[in-house]
């Protein structure tokens, strides 16, 4: 009965208020994007073993510019702008139907490459307590929490914490985004990560700061591997 409750609901809303797509406003019958606008979304083809980045050179100049201390890094499409739109309401909007609908691309993705076939932990790259405060969430634990459920990984949120506030890293660069963000993480000392597969899940990995830096944390925690997966390569 409850679920039939439910049902009429939804088909009220959407005859009160029909869907649209988030990129184009175009009508769609269900779903968050129109056909079009998802085959419009771009994937990375010519990877870089280790960083992840769009690379058909044999010696991937984005490595030898950056001393990386994770393991592995991949990131499911380019940061196109259907992809920016459909982030920008993940992160500013709270938006959990985005959330599903790229946590379902990501784990598509994961259950794909083998080097995420072992994973013990999955974490979302944490926010300042005070930059939480002021969004009310973290969109990295909203993806965290999707592919884990998905993938039937342990999910430790918290696993990384923020130890001091740092300022954002949009309108920085290489230098400065990696100095910004040294020594800005700790282990949460409730966890033990000792031989542990971590896998950090972000948003968009643009210079890598962010997951580098949180990566030798773990790393000088004793973790075996650290993997990084976000859903947009800037």
């Amino acid at each position: 009965m409850k679920k039939k409750i439910i049902n009429l609901w939804n088909q009220f809303k959407d005859l009160l208020f029909p869907r649209s797509c988030f990129c184009c406003n175009s009508r769609i019958e269900n779903g968050i994007i129109c056909n079009l606008c998802e085959s419009n979304l771009v994937r990375i083809q010519n990877i870089c073993p280790k960083c992840g980045a769009d690379n058909q050179e044999y010696d991937c100049r984005f490595c030898k510019k950056n001393d990386f201390t994770f393991d592995k890094a991949r990131s499911v499409f380019h940061f196109g702008k259907n992809l920016q739109i459909l982030i920008h309401n993940l992160k500013y909007d709270e938006m959990k139907k985005v959330a599903k609908f790229l946590g379902k691309y990501a784990s598509d993705y994961l259950q794909n490459h083998k080097p995420f076939s072992k994973i013990d932990i999955i974490a979302p790259v944490p926010l300042h307590k005070v930059r939480k405060r002021e969004r009310g969430f973290n969109q990295a634990e909203l993806l965290t929490r999707e592919i884990s459920e998905r993938m039937d990984w342990e999910h430790i949120p918290k696993l990384i914490l923020r130890n001091r506030f740092t300022q954002t890293q949009t309108k920085l660069g290489r230098k400065d985004r990696h100095s910004n963000v040294s020594g800005a993480f700790t282990l949460n000392s409730k966890y033990d990560v000792k031989n542990k597969n971590i896998l950090i899940v972000d948003d968009v990995f643009t210079t890598g700061a962010t997951v580098n830096s949180i990566s030798k944390t773990l790393k000088d925690n004793e973790a075996r591997n650290v993997f990084v997966l976000t859903i947009a390569r800037a």
